[in-house]
């Protein structure tokens, strides 16, 4: 299944251990709310001063392994954390503000399936939003169906599920897989983030219509 990159934020340790680990150096790391420079580099060799915007605590991988490299070898093409910057600046500085829920669809209501499913899995212990996102214009490049933010505790699910022609099983399973996200966290595991476990893959076959869910998305990726 499609799924959006998880927003999640490491703590200021975490991250000093994962760059040393991978650069190979020693850091003396601040985590500011600087937006003017987002990140500053002083020193060389072992021990380096490294000061970077806070957003880098909720970078994914790719993002931190290439600044590792960046640190030890000071290479100067960044493409990762370029992208990265320019694909957050909206959120730097940004203040808090109250997520838009819209459940109600043309064709399945997300809180009738929210509910259900909570009850039938989770003994209604999920404690999250849940909503229609909004519709993208233009050509997507890659399709999400669903996605939940940590920090507004919130499951988006794509207006293209809201159709007749999606089965309420498959809209069930992945509002389902979301919700696991909720429950389930990230694993950290040998410095590596990963978000789809071997755990979250147990529990996502225990979804009663697990089969033929998958089997109708196969069927019908053209629609998706």
């Amino acid at each position: 299944m499609q799924q959006l990159p998880i927003k999640f934020e490491r703590d200021l340790r975490s991250l000093k251990v994962f760059l040393e680990k991978a650069s190979a150096r020693l850091l003396d790391l601040v985590i500011t709310d600087n937006s003017s420079r987002m990140v500053s580099v002083k020193g060389a060799l072992r021990a380096i001063s490294l000061r970077l915007h806070r957003i880098f605590l909720s970078a994914p991988d790719e993002v931190l392994s290439e600044l590792a490299s960046f640190l030890s070898l000071r290479t100067k093409k960044t493409p990762a954390i370029t992208r990265f910057i320019r694909e957050r600046r909206a959120d730097i500085d940004a203040k808090p503000r109250r997520v838009r829920v819209r459940t109600k669809g043309k064709s399945h209501d997300l809180k009738e399936v929210f509910d259900r499913v909570n009850n039938e899995y989770f003994d209604a212990s999920v404690a999250a939003s849940i909503t229609w996102s909004r519709r993208q214009p233009g050509r997507v490049r890659r399709r999400t169906l669903g996605s939940y933010s940590f920090s507004s505790k919130t499951i988006r699910i794509n207006p293209i599920l809201d159709s007749p022609a999606v089965p309420p099983i498959f809209l069930e399973f992945i509002v389902y897989h979301e919700m696991l996200h909720a429950i389930l966290g990230v694993e950290r595991k040998s410095g590596r983030s990963i978000i789809h476990s071997r755990d979250f893959r147990k529990k996502e076959k225990e979804f009663r219509g697990f089969e033929a869910a998958t089997k109708w998305e196969k069927a019908n990726r053209h629609l998706l």
